[in-house]
């Protein structure tokens, strides 16, 4: 009988402080990240302090507003929304737009993100319409 105790292989030592030093970089990374001082609330975007890109898009069929054009937005105050009617969330923020849309200080148009005209027409005139130009992206390429 032998009193030796026997040592696991390397392979398996390393097996069982896997887990550990996976964890341990984990820890090291999120730590980094709430030491860096980034502001987190902060979207990070290609397009901010460069002038809106150039936007031509064809009116919603049948509502009698012009389509999108960003040329006559020069000058102005311009909230441009994207929304569709299978889209919740443009639901829900539907009453806001409706209450900006009385403070004439700026314009209010939209995008039209891949939706058929009438179910856009029927979206407008169940919930109001806030907009004073709809434009169409059927393709979703605009927005």
């Amino acid at each position: 009988m032998s009193t030796e105790t026997e040592t696991p292989p390397p392979s398996r030592r390393l097996f069982v402080l896997l887990p550990l030093l996976i964890f341990l970089g984990l820890a090291g990374l999120f730590l980094s990240q709430l030491l860096s001082g980034r502001d987190a609330s902060e979207v990070p975007s290609a397009l901010i302090g460069l002038p809106a890109p150039q936007t031509s898009l064809p009116a919603l069929e049948g509502s009698n507003l012009p389509g999108l054009d960003s040329k006559t937005f020069a000058g102005k105050v311009t909230l441009v929304n994207v929304f569709a009617s299978w889209c919740a969330p443009c639901r829900e923020e539907h009453p806001v737009l409706l209450a900006l849309s009385q403070d004439k200080r700026f314009t209010m148009a939209a995008l039209n993100y891949k939706d058929r005209p009438e179910n856009a027409r029927r979206f407008l005139g169940d919930l109001g319409n806030p907009f004073q130009a709809i434009g169409v992206d059927e393709a979703g390429r605009a927005a």
